[in-house]
């Protein structure tokens, strides 16, 4: 009978105890390039450094970058290097301020009544560009006529405080401190300077002119800023010698003045202006403005060989407006 088993079978395996034992896997060689594990823990830490080296910069760079904007915001963009605007004339004025009144006094209004407060406390004060202070100033000493040339001369309001830390009692005649409120003036000083000396003195005499003071100052640009305020007894005299002086020869030693309707500027309530230019029309070395205001005419001269800024006149013309209106 033939055996169907097959001779080729596998053997049994060797059997210890119950279980069958598993022959041993033999160990598989890393690839070839394949990094080892002191490789892998020597990269780790590489990046680990390398991610609190980026994380510090980043740090470095924000603070660095709120500091600079904290530099630049907090100044003012004309005081940062490559950013301020090239100056086209205007200066740097305190902030104005109404004068107060004396007790009992009411302000004008539409500058029909007289206006009570001390005339030198209604001057422009003076520009930083010329010296004068940007702080609150004191008290000065009361106005009181001393007389001078004409018949109608009174005393003028007293008190407030001045606008500038340079402001005097003298007169008009005398030369005051750069910025130096002068006043009680007689109208003379004023007379004198006009280019038809008798013309002026005629229409003042006329509409009676009361008093006056001046302002003066000189710039760092070499302009020169003269603010005169006449007085008169009533809102229809003072407009008449306005209309008086616009239309007169205007201050003497100046080129041909001729007239020139001021354009885009802003108009202030209650104030009428007239502007006049000397010749050369492109920089005209003197210019001049009449205002009326009520009982008070304001003389703006502005005067610099080499030309006064158009906005440098603009601005002191509106904002000794904003002081009488």
């Amino acid at each position: 009978m033939t055996d169907s088993t097959d001779s080729t079978a596998v053997p049994d395996a060797p059997v210890v105890g119950d279980v069958p034992s598993v022959p041993p896997v033999p160990a598989v060689a890393p690839a070839a390039g394949a990094p080892t594990e002191d490789e892998r823990a020597a990269r780790g830490s590489l990046r680990r450094k390398a991610a609190l080296r980026w994380g510090a910069a980043a740090v470095v760079c924000a603070l660095a970058g709120t500091g600079s904007a904290l530099a630049v915001t907090a100044q003012d963009r004309t005081d940062l290097p490559g950013l301020a605007t090239k100056s086209d004339g205007r200066y740097t004025f305190p902030a104005l301020v109404l004068p107060a009144l004396p007790s009992g006094k009411a302000a004008p209004k539409d500058n029909k009544n007289r206006h009570a407060a001390d005339l030198r406390q209604l001057l422009l004060p003076v520009p930083k560009e010329a010296g004068g202070s940007l702080t609150p100033t004191t008290q000065p000493a009361p106005l009181s006529v001393t007389g001078g040339g004409t018949p109608s001369a009174s005393a003028s309001p007293t008190t407030s405080a001045s606008p500038s830390p340079s402001a005097s009692a003298t007169t008009t005649n005398a030369s005051p401190a750069p910025g130096a409120a002068a006043g009680p003036g007689d109208c003379d000083a004023f007379v004198a300077e006009q280019a038809d000396q008798a013309e002026a003195r005629a229409l003042l005499l006329q509409y009676a002119c009361r008093t006056a003071v001046v302002r003066e100052w000189t710039a760092s640009d070499g302009t020169r800023t003269q603010i005169r305020l006449l007085s008169f007894g009533s809102s229809g005299e003072a407009f008449s010698a306005f209309a008086g002086l616009r239309d007169g020869k205007g201050p003497k030693d100046v080129p041909t003045v001729g007239e020139a309707a001021p354009t885009g500027w802003d108009e202030v309530y209650g104030i009428t202006l007239a502007t006049r230019t000397a010749t050369p029309q492109e920089a005209p070395p003197v210019r001049v403005a009449y205002l009326a205001a009520g009982d008070l005419v304001g003389v703006v001269t502005l005067s610099n060989p080499k030309g006064v800024p158009a906005a440098a006149f603009r601005q002191v013309v509106t904002l000794q407006s904003d002081l009488l209106a």
